[in-house]
This record gives structure tokens, sequence and C-alpha cells, in this order.
């Protein structure tokens, strides 16, 4: 009862910026370590992350439930401030969450899967995620690869909690479609396997911002903080 709850509560405040939490407790990806409609919301994915989001006035609940140190995306600016000015959090950008409800695209032949071959390259033109992330999405067949002949233009695959990213174009190819074409190629996979497709995008990141829009992705209204403490 508590699963069909709490999707139910969440789409009928905002689907689409709750989309990660959604699929995820739909899915059975993780465990809900606190619930309470005039409260909030706190989830653990299989991978570690924590989904957090107050949902309702009664804030002194939901502070005592907030873990004290991990990896989290925080849903709201009163509860990322909060966790980031009390608990030591990073102080980070924030991100639109953006979520796909279209139809699937058609898969270019020029895509590979890549394995860890391509883990230093990969590792020198982005940093953003850990190298631990990498490889779990190498392992799990969910890295991919443009390319030209031989030459890889550019790569992108699914964080370990199945979000769409580390979606780099190598200067020499951009302003090719390659980028359009990798997201593509991901938002099919996901709906393959049966996923939301939604990726995370910092909001000063224009370029990212053109091409969800470009690709018809929905942006939610409330932003979200991926932040940690150790």
């Amino acid at each position: 009862m508590k699963k069909t709850e709490i999707i139910s509560l969440l789409k009928a405040l905002d689907s689409t910026s709750y989309g990660d939490i959604i699929d995820a407790v739909n899915r059975d990806e993780g465990e809900v370590l606190y619930f309470s409609e005039g409260s909030g919301i706190i989830f653990q994915h299989n991978d570690g992350v924590y989904y957090i989001a107050s949902l309702g006035p009664d804030k002194s609940s939901f502070i005592k439930h907030l873990p004290d140190r991990g990896l989290a995306t925080v849903h709201g600016q009163w509860e990322a401030e909060y966790m980031m000015e009390n608990l030591g959090y990073e102080k980070v950008e924030p991100t639109y969450l953006y979520v796909y409800e279209g139809k699937p695209f058609e898969k270019s032949g020029n895509i590979r899967v890549l394995d860890e071959s391509y883990l230093d390259f990969i590792l020198s033109h982005y940093g953003t995620s850990s190298e631990e992330d990498i490889k779990a999405a190498m392992d799990n067949k969910h890295l991919y690869g443009a390319f030209s002949g031989d030459e890889l233009m550019g790569f992108a695959g699914f964080h370990m909690e199945g979000s769409m990213g580390m979606l780099v174009v190598l200067p020499e190819y951009r302003r090719r479609g390659v980028g359009e074409t990798l997201e593509k190629y991901l938002i099919t996979t996901a709906l393959e396997e049966g996923r939301l497709p939604y990726c995370n995008v910092f909001v000063s990141n224009k370029a990212s911002i053109s091409l969800q829009e470009k690709l018809g992705l929905k942006r939610g209204r409330i932003l979200s903080w991926w932040t940690w403490v150790d």
C-alpha cells in the first residue's frame, strides 16, 4: 500500500519533478527509509544514493530522518539548503530534472557499447562521475560511443541509479548532431528496458538545456541538488 500511496502523491504534486523517485519506487529499486504525506520521503536506491523531498508542512519530523552522510539528490531548495548549511553537505549548483514521455527514436548504427579498454580515455575527458560509476556503466553495457569509422566522436551512458548522462562530444566533432544521436540512443535504450528516460542538467548548462528541449523532454518545476558528505 505504501508504494501505491507514494507514487500517487508524487504524481499529484509534480510527476515530472519527482519522475526519478516515482520510477525508482515503482520498479522497487531500493528502500523507503521514511515517508509521511505531511512531511516527506527519503528513499535509498540500491546503489546507495538517497532521494530526498519534503512533501508537507511537518519539517521537524522530516529533519530527524535526514541522512548525516552519503550521496543524495535533494528535491527542493529548502531541503538542499538545510542539508548543506546544517549537515555539512557540499554546496553545489542546482539541476533541472528532464523527463522524456514520447515514443522511441530509431537507433543510429554508428553507436557501439564501450568496454574498459576505453576507461582511461573516458576518465581523461569526463570528470563529473567517479571511476566506479563509469566502470559500473561499462559492466552493465550502459556506456556508448558514437563512431566515425574507428574514430570515437563522443560518448554517453547511464549513471548507476539510472539517469542519462556522461554525455561528452569531442571538440572537433561538435555541431554535427553527435550529442543528439547519443541521447536519442539512451532514451530508446531506457524505453526498451522498461525504464523512464530522464536526466539532471545543471541550470547553467545552456547547451544541454537546448538539447533536452529539442528532443522533447519535459522539465520539472522543482530544482534538484546532487550533494554529498563523506
